[in-house]
């Protein structure tokens, strides 16, 4: 896991930066969420489109199936007083809820652009990551 080779920078910064961590599949979603969290931050899910026409180059091509989304967490350091308001002005991100163990994406109803009421999940099994 590249994050636990990150842990002494993080552990010797004087402010915890914002972590933007992929988390798209159900193995060894728990472990990263706790090994995150163990290091003082609160993560929330942060579903995105993997296209938006409001692009950098303005490229209007979709090149994407409609339902690809990119699945990753946005951390906040608990130790920053302003991190409880970053995350309510980003509509589309959701806390994780460690303390009543829920780790898995389905576990959670997410609000996102384009999301129509479609029911997200991470990638794989608890046993396997396919990508």
């Amino acid at each position: 896991m590249v994050l636990s080779g990150a842990a002494q920078t993080l552990g010797s910064c004087p402010l915890l930066p914002v972590l933007y961590v992929e988390n798209n599949c159900k193995k060894g979603s728990k472990d990263l969420i706790q090994f995150v969290t163990s290091l003082g931050y609160t993560c929330h899910w942060v579903v995105a489109p993997y296209f938006s026409s409001a692009n950098f180059r303005g490229n209007e091509a979709n090149i994407f199936p409609e339902t690809a989304n990119s699945i990753n967490m946005l951390c906040f350091s608990l130790s920053d007083p302003t991190s409880t308001e970053k995350a309510k002005n980003l509509p589309s991100a959701t806390r994780i809820d460690v303390a009543s163990g829920r780790y898995l994406l389905q576990e959670y109803a997410l609000s996102y652009d384009g999301g129509d009421g479609t029911v997200l999940s991470q990638l794989g099994t608890m046993d396997s990551c396919k990508r």
